[in-house]
Order: structure tokens, then C-alpha cells, then sequence
């Protein structure tokens, strides 16, 4: 996990310089150049704007997402799992894909609001909402382990 994480911050940095470097480009009044397409390629501010603002929920997201697998797994290789603080990372991690589905849709409207042709839409994501249910369900349930747990601590 801890790979997994600095990979992501790793890409968090390339794109964030990629997208900075070629908006700062195409600000300043010259074209960006690709060696490998002929022509120049220009895009408008807002689609900048917009493609870094999903790219920093979708990376950001995916870090802090990690990190808190990476503390999950960290109790299960002790031998573990059943901590209260588990219940307490499932339902954080349901609660960082809710919201990352919601930045989407905020993106997804300021899009829309400002006639930016992208991908990003309003639809609906599923099994995003269906995650988020099942690492809701998945706390509790760990959460009513580790009361059991301690309760059979205490019997004798």
C-alpha cells in the first residue's frame, strides 16, 4: 500500500505539472507543441480548469483512500482487525467516495454552467453509491465485532 500510495502522489505531481505548464502556455499566448501531432494544440482556460479539477478529486482520493486500506491492513497483518478504529476507517472510507461522487457532480455542473465541452456528466455512478452503502454496512458491522469482542473479553 505504501507503493500504491507514492505512486499516487508521484502522478499527482506529473499531471499537476503537465496541466500547469501547458495552461501557462496557452495563457501566455503561444501554442503548445507535440512533436508527435502536426499542428499546435489549444485549449481554452475553463477545459483546463476543468480537467484539473478532476484530476485532483480523482488522485486525491485515490491517496487518501489508500492510506486508510493501508492502516485496515496494517491491524489485520497484527492479527487485529477487529479495533474500533477499523469501523471508524470503513466509514470514512464510504464517506471519501461519496464525496468524491459528489465533486464530480459539482464539476459535472460547473461544466454545464459555463459551456465547457467535456465528459464529465451528471449521470448517476452506481456501483460509486453502492460502495458507499456497503463500506457503510461493513463499519457497523465491525464495529457491533469489536463491542462483541470486548464483551467476551470481560466474561469469565
Amino acid at each position: 500500500m505504501s507503493v500504491i500510495t507514492s505512486l499516487g502522489w508521484l502522478v499527482l505531481g506529473i499531471c499537476v505539472t503537465v496541466l500547469v505548464i501547458a495552461m501557462a502556455t496557452d495563457l501566455s499566448g503561444g501554442a503548445l507543441q507535440l512533436p508527435v501531432l502536426e499542428g499546435n494544440i489549444s485549449v481554452d482556460t475553463p477545459t483546463y480548469l476543468i480537467g484539473f479539477a478532476s484530476l485532483i478529486v480523482i488522485l486525491v482520493g485515490f491517496i487518501l483512500m489508500a492510506g486508510q486500506l493501508k492502516r485496515i491492513l496494517k491491524t489485520l497483518i497484527d492479527g487485529d482487525p477487529f479495533v474500533p478504529e477499523n469501523a471508524r476507517r470503513l466509514t470514512q472510507l464510504a464517506l471519501i467516495v461519496a464525496g468524491m461522487e459528489l465533486c464530480r457532480h459539482a464539476i459535472g455542473f460547473a461544466a454545464k454552467m459555463f459551456l465547457v465541452n467535456t465528459s464529465v456528466n451528471f449521470s448517476v455512478n452506481l456501483a460509486a453509491w453502492v460502495a458507499v452503502i456497503t463500506l457503510m454496512v461493513l463499519s457497523q458491522v465491525f464495529a457491533e465485532g469489536t463491542r462483541l469482542r470486548e464483551e467476551e473479553k470481560m466474561t469469565i
